[in-house]
């Protein structure tokens, strides 16, 4: 491993395996709600079929009182010989004489002897439609297996240019089981007449025990059950009037469907009945205004006009039904969760890069420093040892050689004193007063005149008198010497290097040109930074730690002063210092 170790790489595969964690968390909670969603509704769409069989059942037993009042003589289940079929005249009793089937309701009885399928009425005739129905259609109805069981049923049919009636009837067979003869009459039952709908909706609870405020009333139904439950298995009719109540058969039935809900919650909270006919026509439908949703069930009554019974539970009921109801989708919360992991794992990777970033700019770091410091110490012992053993040939030869020893040191100095500023002080406090500008320019050429020469530069001053800031004049110097470093480090030899001072209004600008390769546009923003250079390595020429313009920048913040980069005419960079010439800086103090 290099020398950040294996820290990062422990941390990057933490990172990753948070985020393979939080989608896998994601994955797994959304299954978990489809799985139990599907459940929850599938429950609640058991219930609902459940309670469109209770209501089914309930309207047999509600059309079977209809066809008890009407064909009271008769015993659909008991055979008959064909010399002793009753009479038209024994359908006396007719429960439609009370329903709303219309004005001018006039009920008209039949009677169908088969084989010959002759017809006789009584009290009126149907239209030819409808005699056409009567005639061909209710032979083979009548003789079917389910209506021989029930012993009743009931026909919708829709007379030309008038609003659809229903015709009831019932069969009369011999011990063979062979049709002798149907028996019906004119009705409006199921159709236009709903009233056993309606009861039945408002009396009969559906829902399970469970749901809060259900209390069973079994204290007089229990009387009557075991006649019902002989009606349900298809007894006939006499066998189940043995024990006598004095109360209408309606009541009979109200109080064996109904239950007590003291506290609880009525049907139009729970659910939505509809009835539909054969062709999927709505009925009658409670309440009027519901909205069916997808939790429904149904169950046919074909006996009964081929009606069909669709009960439609509302999705809040689910939680009386259901433990927890249908439940809520934890996908959003669970994405957030993911999103979030991964906008942790991001900016985790991208502290983690910039912490190795950091480690190889500090290795860099080192090595261009000690590059830096090997070389004059070299120089230094160098001419020291000269200077010691006395190997100089003339005085002139020892004096530069303690020029170059100097020389060195200061550069030694100036190096330390670089570093220093650059990672020991988070923040700069410079000392603010009136700087002569052009006199501290001044002082930067003749220190950097020696380097300058030993490359062949030149160093010319343009400047102006007076050009009076507000600064630090130790600040301003170390800005020169770090600029006229880099101008000589990266500029051609031989070239000639220009200071400038001007008073501009407010400000006096302090400006230094070299005729180096430049700096291109879109990289002036970074070579402000620590430890950046550009286009040099540990082990070239131009050596340097990439601290000068950081330190540059921080002096120039420090005095409330501006610095920029910028193209010269003709090749080269020029570097610009705002200083402002009638106030202290943010920094100065």
């Amino acid at each position: 491993m290099r020398a950040y170790g294996a820290r990062p790489l422990l941390l990057g595969g933490a990172l990753l395996g948070i985020v393979i964690v939080a989608g896998l968390a994601a994955l797994e909670s959304h299954r978990s709600f489809v799985e139990r969603k599907a459940t929850a509704e599938r429950t609640v769409r058991d219930y609902a079929m459940f309670a469109a069989y209770l209501y089914s059942t309930r309207i047999y037993l509600f059309a079977l009182q209809r066809s008890n009042g009407a064909f009271v003589a008769f015993h659909p289940q008991d055979p008959y010989t064909r010399s002793a079929l009753p009479p038209l005249s024994a359908i006396s009793a007719i429960p439609d004489t009370v329903e709303k089937c219309g004005k001018d309701w006039t009920v008209y009885r039949f009677r169908i002897d088969l084989p010959a399928r002759n017809v006789q009425y009584l009290g009126g005739r149907p239209v030819q439609a409808i005699d056409r129905i009567i005639r061909d259609s209710l032979p083979q109805l009548a003789n079917s297996r389910w209506l021989k069981l029930f012993g009743f049923g009931y026909l919708f049919v829709d007379p030309p240019g008038a609003p659809r009636e229903a015709i009831s009837y019932v069969p009369a067979v011999d011990s063979a089981g062979q049709l002798l003869a149907v028996y019906g009459y004119r009705s409006c039952y199921g159709v236009r007449d709903t009233s056993d709908y309606s009861q039945m909706y408002r009396i009969v609870k559906v829902m399970p025990p469970m749901i809060p405020g259900y209390q069973r009333d079994t204290s007089r139904s229990e009387l009557f059950f075991p006649s019902w439950r002989k009606l349900l298995t298809g007894q006939s009719a006499s066998s189940v009037t043995a024990r006598k109540d004095p109360r209408p058969a309606s009541l009979q039935a109200a109080e064996m469907m109904r239950g007590r809900w003291p506290n609880g919650m009525p049907p139009d909270s729970l659910l939505v009945l509809t009835i539909l006919d054969d062709q999927k026509r709505v009925i009658y439908k409670a309440p009027r205004n519901g909205h069916s949703s997808d939790l429904y069930g149904t169950a046919p009554v074909g006996y009964i006009g081929g009606v069909w019974v669709q009960v439609s539970l509302r999705p809040d009921v689910a939680k009386y039904l259901v433990a927890g109801g249908i439940p809520e989708s934890r996908v959003p919360a669970s994405l957030l969760l993911f999103a979030a992991a991964i906008v942790l794992a991001i900016a985790g990777f991208a502290s983690l890069r910039s912490e190795i970033r950091l480690v190889r700019s500090r290795e860099r770091f080192l090595a261009n420093v000690s590059h830096e410091l090997r070389t004059p110490l070299q120089q230094i012992l160098l001419f020291v040892q000269l200077v010691r053993l006395g190997r100089t040939r003339s005085e002139a030869e020892k004096e530069k050689s303690l020029e170059i020893i100097e020389r060195e040191t200061n550069r030694l100095i100036a190096l330390s004193n670089s570093v220093l500023t650059a990672t020991s002080k988070p923040e700069l406090h410079l000392e603010s007063s009136a700087v002569d500008v052009a006199g501290v320019a001044q002082t930067a050429a003749d220190f950097f005149t020696p380097l300058a020469e030993a490359r062949k530069m030149r160093i010319e001053l343009d400047v102006e008198q007076p050009a009076v800031a507000c600064g630090d004049p130790g600040a301003i110097r170390q800005i020169l010497i770090n600029v006229l470093d880099n101008a000589a480090k990266y500029g051609p030899t031989g070239q000639t290097i220009k200071i400038g001072v001007r008073n501009d209004g407010p400000v006096v600008r302090l400006w230094v040109d070299d005729r180096g390769p430049g700096i291109p546009a879109h990289e002036r923003n970074n070579v402000w930074k620590p430890f950046v250079r550009l286009g040099g390595t540990v082990d070239d020429s131009t050596g340097g730690a990439g601290l000068g313009l950081a330190i540059v920048r921080d002096l120039a913040a420090a005095m409330d002063a501006s610095a920029e980069l910028s193209d010269v005419p003709g090749g080269g960079t020029r570097f610009s210092l705002a200083l402002q010439a009638n106030h202290n800086g943010n920094g100065a103090h």
